[in-house]
């Protein structure tokens, strides 16, 4: 980290009391969860389904089969990481890769190449098309009738595929869901609070941490 970043970073710490909130947050996160994506499942069983979406390089897809012994749909749309991850998990039988995005519709992404962090919402010098297939197709296609756990990470596609998922009836099918929520900006608050409250109808928040991570189980699962 470059010395003005850690002067930058010194000083939202002095003079920003939300940035002192969030970094309060995410270290609560790290001493209840560890760091990095969460990976505790009490209830997952070998065989059962998982999504992970927002493969990017498989580490939280590999940590689950060895973990649990389940079965990963690893959806990424970024053409590099479909290919790092077709080619690590080559001959796999516990993890499909699946080269694309889910949404409410078919379309195309155009991605900034920013590494975990690429995403449709936030520009950069370069960028990358990635395809989106209709989430209802997929889950039929698929054969996505129950789920135990999905990981959702896609830097602000969640504003689009949680209300899709929603609004297709799809939710109850979903056992657990841990989800990242992104903020790059005052908008995303109000977008979060709704989605919450259309979650709610459904699963229960079982924990949080604003715009860090938080898990949703289904009611009566």
């Amino acid at each position: 980290m470059s010395i003005s970043s850690e002067l930058h970073k010194m000083w939202k710490l002095a003079t920003d009391p939300g940035f002192r909130a969030y970094k309060r947050q995410i270290r609560a996160f790290y001493a209840a969860h560890g760091r990095g994506t969460p990976e505790r499942y009490e209830r997952l069983k070998p065989g059962d389904t998982v999504l992970d979406i927002g493969g990017y390089r498989g580490d939280w897809a590999e940590r689950m089969t060895a973990l649990y012994g389940v079965k990963v749909h690893c959806f990424e749309p970024h053409p590099r990481f479909i290919s790092h991850l077709q080619e690590r998990f080559d001959g796999r039988k516990d993890v499909a890769v699946e080269g694309y995005a889910m949404g409410r519709s078919a379309g195309v992404l155009e991605l900034s190449d920013d590494e975990n962090a690429s995403s449709a919402l936030v520009a950069s010098g370069s960028a990358v098309k990635g395809e989106v297939r209709p989430v209802s197709e997929v889950f039929e296609t698929l054969g996505l009738n129950r789920i135990a756990c999905a990981k959702m990470n896609i830097e602000g596609g969640e504003y689009d595929l949680l209300p899709a998922l929603i609004d297709a009836g799809l939710m109850p099918r979903i056992d657990r869901l841990t989800v990242q929520f992104h903020r790059y900006g005052p908008a995303q608050d109000a977008q979060r609070d709704a989605i919450r409250t259309d979650l709610a109808r459904t699963h229960h928040c079982v924990w949080e941490y604003p715009f860090i991570w938080e898990e949703w189980v289904r009611k009566n699962a």
